[in-house]
């Protein structure tokens, strides 16, 4: 069950990223307005008409170029050991992929059926509220067939199972995958030189809350669960520890290509790392920045922006607050959101552990918030945040710290 929810969500993503940005939006609102059983059912109806349309009419295969090899972690330490600062480059861009016929089509199958399903969805409020409650039941029970159909074109009547036969002597064609292959995270012409940088990336939560509890901080009484799965999407349900980890992977990527050394705390969200444990991980790899991803939220849905968090002790208490700025402020101005402003507190122990090294602990926005979680979610908006993040680090690099 815990499978298909991911798999549901992952395709939901997938869709909603290949809209355009006033599409996206009006799908945002229409979910909002709904009851969370009625949005959840909604959300599994997009998918499911989504994968019948591609099932009977698949995209057309696209020939793409054999990309080299990815370059091993060795070899790319031996590059920076003798000055080059070399990435491996993909034979084809995100740009070129978007711009063929296949992921066009695919594109223009998902705007139809999002379309049907607005209108479909406006339809069945103002059938509720001018017949009353006697309707629900037959609304209820003709949804999956009317949006077949809309999306198939066929008649009022279903086609039986029997009707629908294959040629035996028709080629047997190889089914091309509805998901795209990811494509190598693009680096800006001018991004800034990052090597000799040692970055540890903490991609809050994981999928499970931990057994075990542990203390906050050495030198305080009070305990917390050692890790937590974190807040949820209030429109698209996304799961924070799967955001951060999508977040903090192509994190890793795009730094890594700016010649930084960077080390994920978790690459899988199926583990119990505690925060205390996570923290170890940054002061153990002597690390230069500590950055802990995070996406919040907050009792109301009108409460945004982007907000840090830094200890309020170590080593580095002095500096870490201006810091914290400049990170912030990078960040929400790329993404569009507000900056709250830097906070130092002890009331988070992956930060009480690791005041020993500079450390930050980042909340890209909040997720109660339906226009800071469509920002969030959005891939074009989360290889901005690495380009915000790496542009933080390069003023870390020439900073007295």
């Amino acid at each position: 069950m815990a499978q298909d929810s991911n798999n549901l969500e992952q395709k939901f993503k997938y869709i909603i990223n290949n809209l355009p940005e006033d599409k996206r939006n009006a799908l945002f609102e229409k979910l909002r307005a709904m009851e969370p059983s009625e949005r959840s059912n909604a959300v599994r109806k997009i998918v499911e008409a989504y994968d019948r349309n591609m099932a009977a009419n698949p995209p057309r295969q696209v020939q793409r170029p054999v990309q080299r090899p990815v370059q091993q972690a060795s070899a790319v330490r031996s590059d920076r050991r003798s000055g080059e600062n070399r990435r491996p480059a993909s034979n084809i861009s995100q740009d070129d992929y978007r711009s063929t016929p296949a992921h066009k089509e695919s594109r223009g199958r998902i705007l139809a059926v999002i379309g049907i399903l607005i209108v479909f969805c406006a339809l069945c409020v103002g059938i509720k509220v001018f017949l009353g409650d006697k309707i629900e039941k037959f609304i209820s029970t003709k949804t999956v067939n009317s949006t077949e159909t809309a999306i198939s074109g066929s008649t009022s009547e279903e086609i039986p199972e029997s009707v629908i036969t294959t040629d035996p002597t028709e080629p047997e064609v190889t089914p091309v995958e509805t998901l795209p292959t990811p494509t190598p995270i693009p680096l800006a012409a001018d991004h800034p030189d990052l090597a000799g940088l040692v970055i540890v990336i903490d991609p809050g939560h994981q999928a499970e809350k931990s057994a075990t509890s542990e203390k906050v901080a050495d030198w305080l009484s009070k305990e917390k669960p050692g890790s937590t799965p974190g807040s949820v999407g209030a429109v698209t349900g996304i799961k924070e520890y799967e955001l951060t980890l999508d977040i903090s992977l192509k994190l890793k990527e795009y730094l890594e290509g700016c010649g930084a050394t960077v080390i994920l705390t978790r690459e899988v969200n199926d583990v119990d790392i505690t925060n205390q444990e996570r923290a170890l991980i940054a002061v153990n790899n002597n690390a230069d920045i500590f950055i802990r991803i995070h996406a919040d939220a907050a009792n109301d849905g009108k409460s945004s922006g982007v907000r840090v968090f830094v200890p309020d002790s170590g080593a580095y208490k002095g500096s870490n607050i201006s810091l914290g700025d400049i990170l912030g402020n990078n960040v929400a101005e790329a993404i569009g959101l507000e900056f709250i402003g830097t906070k130092a507190t002890d009331l988070y122990t992956g930060l009480n552990y690791a005041n020993s090294v500079p450390s930050f602990q980042i909340s890209l926005g909040l997720l109660s918030n339906s226009n800071d979680e469509a920002i969030l979610v959005n891939e074009d908006n989360q290889i901005k945040i690495c380009e915000a993040v790496s542009e933080f680090a390069a003023e870390f690099k020439q900073s007295d710290v």
